[in-house]
């Protein structure tokens, strides 16, 4: 410990990859927004779309690859807005956050265990959102916070 004190601590192996988070605007400058089941906590959660990135795969790749896979729509403009760790207290994996704008339809092949429901949201109606505590994933509010106050 930084004050010189040993103790035992329970973490998880060292992140391999890390992850990212998609701000994805429309022309009307409408976020994508998605409802998945998630497994812990047993419930369909708010979400951004995003994921694992793969081995030597940078984060612009990463970002292109999870918005085609989840969404059915790639980017032709990407700004990476920040990052923070998912879980500092066990784990030294981070998330980057990635604004994507000028998109387009553009499927890839979406993972079999993923069932998702897409919508568009103006940054209003994001807000009201969070105002009313409808959205609990950690994730989600992490990355809309750092676009809400990006420059």
């Amino acid at each position: 410990m930084p004050n010189g004190h040993e103790t035992t601590y329970i973490r998880r192996a060292p992140a391999k990859t890390h992850s990212v988070i998609m701000i994805a605007l429309n022309q009307k400058q409408e976020v994508l927004i998605q409802k998945e089941y998630s497994h812990p906590p047993n419930k369909v959660m708010w979400q951004l779309p995003g994921g694992s990135m793969k081995p030597h795969e940078g984060i612009q790749a990463a970002a292109k690859r999870e918005l085609a896979e989840e969404s059915g729509y790639g980017t032709r403009s990407i700004k990476i807005l920040g990052s923070y760790y998912t879980n500092n207290r066990l784990w030294d994996q981070k998330q980057y956050v990635v604004l994507c704008t000028q998109l387009y339809q553009h499927k890839l092949t979406e993972d079999h265990d993923e069932f998702i429901e897409t919508f568009w949201m103006t940054k209003k109606g994001l807000e009201h959102r969070i105002e009313k505590n409808e959205f609990d994933n950690i994730n989600l509010l992490a990355a809309l916070n750092l676009w809400f106050y990006s420059k």
